[in-house]
């Protein structure tokens, strides 16, 4: 076959665009957020929130696995996980992580995360039963099919859950709990669920001793809920199984410290503690 010169500059110029085409897509796909299948949308936001690593915004979207929004102090967020699957209160000092998003068998399976901090999540009931939403921290993991529930996860992975309706199930080191309404749970790194107990929401604290160790730092022991996270100037503070906490930390500037406690299901409660209890 042969070709005239016109002929043949067109099928050099066709051939051209089809390898530009073929290079220039999956760059451009780098930059402009194309519309997915699933999804976790940014619904509200107070305070500092982020959106890999810049400054989040309403609307938008958490598409692949590693994509995460995270908040800073006295800061929130809402997420909603497309068609309503569900809607997750994001609280301060929280992270939210995209683990999986996908479509098998015409159910929908959504897996998350929760490295640190806590949420509440309200899931409506799934009616396939190819679905699955799956909340995940460093100690285990949440299967949820139409619930209201909350995960706290404190430093070192110590995860505590609570239900307020429905039924969650939660696994660990190949142990399965099912935490119905009213109901909660505690999971350490390393070991299996605690058998669920009912929830009492106890936001108090024991002091045992507030001493100074020099004059930068000083030393705080006291006992909690170990269900709960414990914040103190705004810093996470571990805790034993018991609840017990014995931390040293710098003297602030004022001498003085709030102590936060906060339960799974995000109630929380405030204590001052003065310098004047300094031995």
């Amino acid at each position: 076959m042969k070709f005239s010169l016109p002929q043949f500059s067109r099928l050099v110029a066709l051939l051209f665009f089809g390898i530009l085409l073929t290079f220039a897509i999956p760059l451009l796909a780098r930059d402009i957020q194309l519309p997915a299948s699933r999804f976790v949308e940014v619904r509200q936001i107070r305070g500092t929130v982020t959106y890999q690593g810049r400054p989040a915004r309403v609307g938008d979207r958490l598409t692949r696995s590693g994509q995460q929004i995270s908040t800073g102090r006295q800061s929130s967020a809402v997420l909603a996980v497309d068609s309503g699957i569900a809607r997750i209160n994001v609280a301060e000092l929280t992270t939210v992580q995209v683990q999986g998003l996908s479509i098998a068998n015409g159910g929908r399976i959504t897996r998350l995360s929760v490295p640190r901090g806590q949420a509440r999540i309200q899931a409506r009931p799934l009616t396939n039963p190819n679905s699955r939403l799956e909340i995940s921290s460093p100690a285990g993991v949440t299967g949820v099919r139409g619930t209201e529930f909350g995960v706290g996860v404190g430093p070192g992975g110590k995860t505590g859950v609570s239900t307020l309706e429905g039924a969650v199930a939660t696994t660990a080191k190949g142990r399965t709990v099912t935490v119905n309404g009213g109901y909660s749970s505690l999971v350490f790194p390393g070991d299996p669920p605690t058998p669920p107990k009912l929830t009492q929401e106890n936001l108090k604290y024991e002091l045992i001793s507030l001493s100074a160790i020099d004059r930068n730092r000083v030393r705080l022991i006291c006992t909690v809920d170990p269900l709960n996270l414990v914040f103190l100037n705004d810093q996470p503070l571990e805790m034993d199984k018991t609840g017990k906490i014995d931390t040293v930390l710098p003297m602030p500037a004022n001498s003085d410290y709030r102590l936060v406690i906060r339960t799974p299901l995000g109630n929380q409660e405030s204590h001052e503690i003065g310098s004047a209890l300094l031995k």
